[in-house]
């Protein structure tokens, strides 16, 4: 009984610990929108940032994804869904409260996307190694979704990259 109860507070302190869906959400778009409009490469997949924020798979996938010629699963950046991205757009970034979700948390996210525009997302996050981190990203401002989670769309786009680097 006395290690149950040791084992609970140990828990319960570890939780309070934990930052906040919200609070790792605004923290990774405030590091990730000025790596991603400075050149940095802190953004590159492989960064340690990267590892911090985003979950494990995710990485693998899209590390994988982005290795293949001519692939079109990923048509624009997975994180904000733009081609490109303004420094003066960063204070526009809004985080709204977490929701639950099967799997974790969600959260609403607003980019400012110039003159006044707002590029809208869902961020998903799991808890992985007792941390709040994105496993998915969906734009809702033109309600789309890259499947990176899609392993047909995948293994189609490895067997096209196959074909066109055959002699």
């Amino acid at each position: 009984m006395r290690n149950v109860l040791l084992m609970c507070l140990l828990l319960a302190g570890c939780s309070a610990q934990m930052d906040s869906p919200e609070k790792r959400i605004n923290d990774f778009y405030s590091f990730y929108l000025t790596a991603f409009v400075t050149d940095t490469h802190e953004d590159n997949l492989d960064s340690p940032k990267m590892r911090e924020y985003i979950a494990h798979d995710t990485l693998f996938r899209l590390k994988k994804i982005l290795s293949l010629n001519e692939q079109e699963i990923i048509g624009s950046d997975y994180f904000t869904y733009t081609q490109d991205y303004a420094a003066e757009w960063i204070p526009d970034l809004s985080v709204s409260s977490a929701i639950n979700s099967v799997s974790g948390k969600v959260v609403n996210v607003e980019l400012g996307a110039g003159n006044g525009q707002k590029q809208r997302l869902n961020v998903y996050l799991r808890n992985e190694d007792g941390k709040w981190k994105i496993y998915r990203v969906t734009d809702t401002s033109h309600h789309f979704e890259q499947y990176i989670f899609d392993d047909r769309a995948i293994a189609a786009a490895q067997r096209y990259a196959a074909s066109i680097t055959s002699p």
